[in-house]
Order: C-alpha cells, then structure tokens, then sequence
C-alpha cells in the first residue's frame, strides 16, 4: 500500500470528498455533511489564523478528512479543536487515520497549548487514545484531550470554562 499523502484540502477537492459524506451518512455519522455544509456557507472554512482542513489521499484518491479550529466551547486562545476527522470505512486499520490526525496534532503544536475532541464511538475512543489522549479531566463537549505544551495548562485552560 502507498502512504497517504496529506494535503491542505482547497475549496476545489470539495466535489471529490462527496464519497465521503454518503459513507458517513450511510454509517450514522452526520458531522462529515455538516462539515461540508458549514464550508460552503462560509460559517466554518478552516481559515482563520491556527486553522486548517486536511485531505488524506492514497494513489490519488481522497480516503480521509479531517480540521482543526480554535475550540469553541472554551473561551481560551490556547486551545484547538480536531473537528469532523473521518476515514473511508475501506482505508481504517491502515495506517491513514494515524497519519491524518499525526498531521493535524503537529499543526496545532505552533499554536495551542491544549487540543480537544469529541467522539462518540469505542473504536474512535481506543485510537485516539493510542495517539496519546486522555479523557480525564472531564470537561463539558469533550471526550479527549491532548497536551500539546510541556507546561502545567489545565489551570489555566479550566479557568476560561
């Protein structure tokens, strides 16, 4: 198998992740629709300073998607967000998520001391803990969390919720 290839996901890949929305649709997921419909209305294009929408892509063909934004449910600069992180069903448990999240990780790493997430399945919860998240502490809308700073952040990062 080829490696994935992660890139900048640009406005013009849009039609080619559509595979994407259906599967994730078909599978009960909703969040990959609603990325694409919150970047077409402009409400969340992944542009704002210490933002990014990255594509997965394997032989040419885009397998993953995933951004990272500032975390909106805390009122802290210092903290991002992964948001609508999603691999074709036929690519997981081949090394593409790992890399995808392995890329978004090292953008945040410029710029946020904390990075947050939220999922709501066991699969996704054991992967993200063997890329080295924890769910305790416990905050509300998140799951897991990532220091990103070898500094004591939770302080400063509870006081903002």
């Amino acid at each position: 198998m080829q490696s994935p290839v992660i890139t900048v996901c640009t406005e013009s890949q849009l039609p080619f992740i559509q595979h994407l929305v259906e599967e994730s649709q078909s599978e009960g997921f909703r969040f990959v629709r609603r990325l694409m419909d919150e970047y077409r209305s402009g409400l969340n294009r992944f542009d704002q300073p210490k933002e990014v929408l990255l594509i997965a892509s394997v032989e040419g063909a885009i397998v993953g998607i995933g951004g990272l934004n500032r975390d909106p449910y805390f009122d802290n600069p210092n903290v991002g967000r992964l948001r609508h992180v999603y691999v074709e069903a036929a690519w997981r448990r081949h090394g593409v998520g790992r890399v995808l999240v392995t890329a978004l990780i090292d953008a945040a790493k410029p710029h946020y001391q904390l990075l947050t997430l939220r999922t709501d399945t066991a699969a996704a919860e054991a992967f993200y803990q063997t890329l080295g998240f924890k769910t305790k502490p416990h905050w509300t809308h998140t799951t897991h969390h990532l220091q990103l700073k070898d500094v004591d952040t939770y302080p400063s990062v509870l006081s903002s919720q």
